[in-house]
């Protein structure tokens, strides 16, 4: 299958398994310390589980999986672009993309969202941004997997 189809469909499968991690940490294994009252903003709790409308993905999980698969879309398009960068094994890539998810996704994300708009306390942003590293690590990782060998370098032992 030609890379620009395999980038994308790579893309979308990597995104919804972040999904997926991303909901057991931050929705089960974290939400005794994230959700509770005594610790969290309440404006955090309010936007969302009381505020209407709800969020997209309590409110309609097909439609918000569905936004995701296109975001998921891209990421792939974006990992093929910079791919032959970020190293020769599919390991080297899927940690790399990793860090790069991280570093303009995640921190952007923690800075602009919970702790500026929804005063997260600190404490809860660094907790948050460690539960980044394994979803962005399954994402990288899975992409570089199912993405295969790199467009410019020839195959290695390890690929």
């Amino acid at each position: 299958m030609p890379k620009i189809l395999r980038a994308p469909i790579a893309g979308l499968v990597a995104f919804t398994l972040a999904n997926v991690v991303s909901n057991l940490l931050f929705f089960q294994l974290g939400a005794p310390i994230l959700f509770d009252p005594d610790i969290q903003s309440a404006k955090v709790i309010d936007v969302l589980f009381e505020m209407a409308p709800r969020p997209l993905m309590f409110e309609n999980g097909p439609l918000y999986m569905a936004y995701a698969a296109g975001i998921g879309a891209i990421h792939g398009l974006v990992f093929m672009m910079i791919e032959p960068a970020l190293g020769q094994t599919r390991l080297q890539r899927g940690l790399r993309f990793a860090v790069v998810l991280w570093a303009l996704m995640a921190l952007y994300f923690e800075f602009h969202t919970p702790f500026n708009m929804f005063r997260e306390p600190l404490m809860l942003v660094g907790l948050e941004l460690v539960f980044w590293v394994f979803v962005v690590l399954a994402e990288g990782l899975a992409l570089a997997f199912l993405y295969g060998r790199s467009r410019h370098a020839p195959a290695t032992a390890v690929e």
